[in-house]
């Protein structure tokens, strides 16, 4: 892998700089073993070229999104379903509930979070954005991206009655698609820049990935006005070990707290150049997704949301980034952020916050939903 010093700012003035300083951590950087961007999941692209040659790929697919079972499935998915739905000993069920609990309270503020800094702040990463581009994610539009990521979030991040069935199933569903997107770069782009980018979605930008679900994510809803205690940050941690887990990558590799989690990103951003027009069309697309939020009772808000991402993102995304990425300005970037951080200090009982933010979570997720049909 081909190392830059392209992200040196992120660390020392911009938002690297800002994790440190939330973790209250002096965070020992260690050096990330190269071979992480080689290695991937190797097992299920084989299982998935197999299905994919024999027809059998798609009815798998469905029998997951549909539970429906009329047509005998493969032995070999039978049997890797099964062996995935058994829990690995390290496993905490409370730290997963808690870390459950957190993302259903947070309602509007996660998602603007996830939305508007985790997923819009990763595309100054290169290795992040150049799968999406390569499987047509671009073409695809805002919205449809949208709601499959609110969507995977939502269903691994549930506290009902079905909760494991749908975190499983999510990740069974993203795995397959992972193998189906890996195999049809390798044979689509037979020019894949594998010394500056390594194999298309490996091991190493995996965790990358993790970390914008737990350390943006938990950074951002606090600079939102959402406190949380200890239990809840390490059940994050743990939910999205589990998820990378189920995901297919080792346990063993994956941060286990912000400590790690930092230390390891610090090495990662290392092997990452500079974000290119692809990644400018992909925040230009997201950030004039302009998909009304019906849970808003203002009007103007309802119907022009791309003020309210822009307002986030201009808050939260350092000066560096949002140039890389021409993210543009507002005359009052700080107005929205300022009613939100209001809006989440107000006294609310926390069964009410759960209840709550899952509906309005909910809610969101169906406005996506609806829009992404409309445009199929």
């Amino acid at each position: 892998m081909i190392t830059h010093n392209f992200n040196t700012n992120f660390w020392t003035s911009g938002n690297g700089k800002d994790f440190f300083n939330w973790s209250g951590i002096d965070i020992t950087e260690k050096p990330l073993d190269e071979n992480l961007f080689y290695t991937y999941d190797k097992e299920v692209d084989d299982l998935v070229a197999i299905w994919m040659e024999t027809g059998d790929f798609k009815h798998i697919m469905h029998s997951i999104h549909t539970h429906e079972f009329q047509i005998a499935l493969p032995k070999e998915f039978i049997d890797f379903k099964k062996d995935l739905a058994n829990p690995p000993e390290w496993l905490e069920v409370d730290k997963i509930k808690n870390a459950c609990e957190l993302s259903e309270r947070s309602g509007l503020t996660g998602l603007l979070i996830l939305r508007n800094f985790s997923l819009l702040g990763g595309y100054n990463f290169v290795n992040l954005t150049k799968p999406l581009v390569a499987t047509g994610s671009l073409d695809k539009g805002a919205v449809h991206r949208l709601y499959h990521t609110l969507n995977f979030w939502v269903d691994v991040s549930r506290t009902g009655a079905d909760a494991e069935v749908n975190r499983m199933n999510a990740c069974l569903s993203t795995r397959l698609i992972h193998s189906a997107s890996r195999l049809m770069i390798k044979n689509k782009f037979p020019d894949w820049n594998y010394k500056e980018l390594g194999v298309p979605i490996n091991y190493a930008d995996m965790i990358a990935t993790n970390i914008a679900f737990t350390v943006y994510y938990l950074y951002g809803i606090q600079k939102l006005g959402i406190s949380y205690s200890k239990l809840e940050e390490e059940g994050i941690f743990h939910l999205w070990k589990y998820v990378t887990y189920l995901l297919g990558v080792p346990a063993h590799l994956i941060p286990d707290d912000k400590e790690s989690a930092l230390s390891f990103f610090k090495a990662w951003t290392k092997f990452q150049g500079a974000p290119d027009e692809d990644a400018q069309k992909l925040s230009w697309s997201l950030l004039n997704e302009n998909s009304p939020v019906n849970l808003l009772k203002l009007k103007i808000l309802k119907t022009n949301m791309g003020i309210v991402h822009k307002s986030v993102a201009n808050y939260l995304i350092d000066e560096n980034i949002r140039k890389n990425l021409k993210i543009p300005s507002l005359a009052f970037n700080n107005i929205i952020p300022n009613i939100l951080k209001l809006k989440n200090k107000i006294p609310i009982s926390r069964e009410r916050q759960i209840y709550k933010g899952n509906l309005d979570q909910q809610n969101v997720l169906q406005d996506y939903k609806n829009s992404s049909s409309k445009l199929n």
